[in-house]
């Protein structure tokens, strides 16, 4: 913060800048220092989107008194086109200018315009600068304060640093190691959905399991395939129940019905004589030969009968509709049944296809890793960042090439791109430790190929050497 005193004062900084300019190291390229010249000092210059606080205070000769006048003065935001908006003085274009500058510019308005008598001192200090960008290849971009004299490495700092690839490992033992665990746990649930596809075909073939020579081979095929046949069995035993209580219900039901038709054809018998008996009674009212009473007792009876018979009838038409709907269940049990096993064969196959595809990947990755052995892969080391600013100059923005002395402006972008070795390049290794020769896991490099990294593979999981 400076205040306006003398003009030698302001030639005097401008040759300690020069001083200070033709002191600094070369970081960047030639074209670079000339394009960010004196950054430490033209910083203090007023620019867009800083906020400039002013000062005004006036002497009075007559009374000897200095007294403040805050009616012009406070903080003032620059606007993106370079002015600033003064009350009384009006609107100034003070982008370019320096705090001296501008604080003699709005000293001479003052006097000159208002006609004010007495020495006019203004101070003009920048309050806020114009913030900083940071993208790229950095640990938190965004939008940071901006102070004078900031270096691109500081500015890198209030990013988090660069944020680039550092020290990796490479595939090694404990990589193999995984790869086995993964394989081994693969296939025991491999075994698994074995047993129960030799289960799910013996129940679709309804014969004895045939466990295929993968299963019974492993030290736990015994055991697993014992537990399928005890699901078989419990599995059947339920089905054939199921099936004897409906074949139960289906005789049952036959039986019954097969009663009230017996019973229907005695109904109809004893209403076929009642019939006759009330038509004889009828006829022998009419020739007055008997009364009207027997006619009546007779009629009642019929309308009994024929009642009874209803009913027999409703019973037998029950019994055949739950007979039907017992036939109907055991065909839905039969019919789920076999639905059942079709889609569980669908499914333990596609299992075991998928399975077998990811322990060919497991036994490949172990053939890598055993070979690629422990190390460590430095690729910070092998690539440098490359920094440029982008700055808003007269005719629009511009782009240029900085290192991480170089001063960095209010309003700059800086930008941070880190080139990553590519898959073809050749990247070197740092070896840890070399592969032990003795172990049956690093033996030999195994083979790239899955089938045979595979069989590797499972040579060392039953402790014995690859072949």
């Amino acid at each position: 913060m400076r205040e306006v005193r003398a003009s030698w004062r302001t030639k005097s900084l401008a040759v300690a800048a020069t001083l200070m300019i033709a002191a600094l190291p070369l970081i960047v390229p030639s074209q670079s220092r000339a394009q960010t010249g004196i950054e430490a000092f033209e910083s203090q210059k007023l620019a867009p989107q800083q906020v400039i606080d002013i000062r005004i205070g006036r002497w009075d000769p007559v009374q000897e008194t200095y007294s403040d006048w805050p009616a012009v003065g406070g903080a003032y935001p620059i606007s993106a086109s370079g002015t600033v908006t003064l009350p009384i003085v009006g609107t100034l274009t003070v982008a370019g200018t320096t705090p001296d500058d501008l604080a003699m510019q709005i000293s001479d308005q003052l006097q000159v315009g208002i006609g004010l008598r007495g020495n006019v001192e203004v101070v003009v200090n920048i309050a806020e600068f114009a913030p900083i960008y940071v993208l790229g290849d950095v640990r938190a971009p965004g939008v940071y304060p901006h102070a004078p004299q900031l270096t691109v490495l500081q500015a890198l700092s209030l990013a988090g640093g660069i944020d680039g690839p550092g020290t990796s490992f490479v595939q090694g033992e404990s990589s193999a190691l995984n790869a086995l665990g993964n394989y081994r746990v693969r296939e025991l649930e491999l075994l698994r959905r074995l047993a129960t596809l030799s289960r799910l075909q013996a129940e679709e073939a309804e014969t004895e399991m045939t466990p295929p020579e993968e299963l019974t081979a492993s030290s736990l095929g015994a055991e697993l395939i014992a537990e399928e046949r005890r699901i078989m069995a419990a599995r059947q035993s339920a089905f054939s129940s199921s099936l004897a209580q409906i074949d139960d219900l289906d005789v049952l039901l036959r039986e019954r019905i097969a009663r009230l038709n017996a019973q229907a054809e005695l109904r109809e018998k004893q209403l076929g004589l009642l019939e006759g008996e009330l038509r004889d009674a009828a006829s022998l009212v009419e020739r007055g030969l008997s009364t009207t009473s027997r006619q009546s007792a007779l009629q009642r009876q019929v309308t009994d009968q024929q009642v009874r018979l209803l009913e027999v009838e409703t019973a037998r038409l029950n019994a055949e509709q739950r007979l039907n709907e017992a036939r109907r269940d055991r065909l839905d049990l039969v019919n789920e049944r076999s639905r059942e096993l079709v889609q569980g064969l669908q499914d333990q196959r596609a299992a075991i296809g998928e399975l077998r595809l990811r322990m060919e990947t497991d036994a490949a990755l172990f053939a890598d890793a055993t070979r690629t052995g422990t190390g460590l892969v430095q690729l910070s080391a092998l690539v440098a960042p490359q920094l440029q600013i982008t700055r808003q100059g007269p005719e629009g923005p511009i782009t240029f090439p900085v290192g991480r002395g170089d001063f960095i402006q209010g309003g700059d972008v800086l930008e941070v791109v880190l080139d990553v070795p590519s898959p073809n390049d050749a990247i070197p290794v740092r070896r840890l430790s070399e592969p032990a020769t003795s172990s049956p896991s690093v033996e030999a490099a195994p083979s790239a190929d899955p089938k045979t990294a595979l069989d590797q593979a499972e040579s060392v999981k039953k402790g014995l050497p690859p072949s």
